[in-house]
């Protein structure tokens, strides 16, 4: 008897040892689920977009979908010092900044959905980074080396429930509710932010500095069929979207010393890249190209750069004339198709 009773006493308490957990479990889930700690917008309690953009993708998805924008810089860090603000002054359409450090392809389609997404017939502009060592490759479908998080950005709810639970995530809703000061990188509320600050330990050492912006790279690397892939998985991205959403591809700058040297494979092998992304923009409707990729006297001025992929502020403003030319352009070219269809 007294056997027994242990027996049901401990499997009573297992029992409530496994409901507790369970419940805990449940508790903290639901509420994560409510407090929406990166502001996806799938709370029922989520309002107005509201997180400032973070270096680190925390806000990313909160300014992606946030209605005060109709277009967006799309890339990784060698478009993110173009600022939102400015082409908004420059072209009146309000732009988000949504490049995410390291990002390859897959993230950056991924944040072209998202935007999407919360957007359709508002958008009006995508500016797409087509920086040469993300999308020259042979492999498309390789994510980048910083961790992304695609479970926020999906339309499982089981995907991002389960990426929902971590400690980053109890950390991100602490900041969210105030209860936590939050000591992550922050930007304004269009998501720009300067990486100049992150670099000030480079910039004061300027052995270090020249050794890195005068590297050399191998330049019998390449693909000489002229074969890349990426270029047909961008043009199926774009042939889902609106035909009037005006694309602009950019083809960022690098420092001269990273440009190969004429008539080597790697020459050849970029080359055949940027023909086939300049082919691709001449198919699509509405679509533009701002070219930087050739060499060119700003890209042999050490001050104007961090590392061979990373310029300074000087450059990003002349890029951000570039783009807002290439703009108008679009759209007076559209006015002008418009117009005898108008008067007829």
């Amino acid at each position: 008897m007294i056997a027994e009773a242990q027996h049901q006493a401990w499997s009573r308490f297992v029992s409530w040892a496994v409901c507790s957990i369970v419940g805990l479990f449940l508790a903290l889930l639901g509420g994560l689920y409510l407090i929406d700690p990166y502001d996806t917008g799938r709370s029922p309690f989520s309002g107005e977009p509201n997180l400032y953009g973070q270096k680190d993708v925390n806000a990313t998805a909160s300014v992606g979908r946030s209605p005060k924008f109709k277009a967006a810089v799309i890339g990784n860090s060698t478009i993110a010092l173009i600022k939102p603000s400015r082409l908004t002054e420059l072209t009146g359409l309000p732009f988000a900044q949504l490049s995410v450090p390291g990002s390859q392809i897959p993230e950056q389609l991924t944040v072209i959905d998202w935007f999407m997404k919360h957007h359709d017939r508002a958008a009006k502009a995508l500016v797409i980074s087509v920086n040469r060592d993300t999308w020259c490759t042979r492999d498309p479908q390789r994510a980048g080396e910083n961790p992304f998080p695609f479970w926020r950005f999906r339309d499982s709810s089981v995907e991002y429930l389960s990426g929902l639970l971590s400690v980053s995530s109890l950390e991100q809703a602490g900041r969210r509710l105030g209860l936590v000061r939050s000591a992550k990188a922050q930007s304004a509320m269009d998501g720009y932010w300067d990486y100049e600050p992150f670099y000030a330990e480079l910039l004061a050492d300027p052995r270090r500095w020249r050794e890195g912006l005068f590297r050399q790279g191998n330049d019998q690397r390449g693909y000489p069929d002229g074969s890349f892939p990426a270029v047909q998985v961008l043009e199926r991205k774009l042939a889902t979207l609106p035909a009037d959403l005006s694309v602009v591809l950019v083809f960022p700058p690098v420092f001269s010393a990273k440009q190969p040297k004429p008539e080597t494979p790697r020459y050849t092998s970029e080359q055949a890249c940027r023909q086939a992304f300049t082919e691709l923009a001449a198919r699509r409707p509405n679509t533009a190209v701002v070219d930087w990729w050739h060499d060119r006297p700003d890209l042999k001025r050490t001050e104007l750069f961090i590392d061979q992929i990373h310029y300074r502020h000087p450059i990003a403003r002349k890029i951000e004339d570039d783009i807002a030319a290439a703009l108008r352009h679009l759209r007076e070219r559209a006015s002008m198709e418009l117009s005898p269809r108008t008067r007829a």
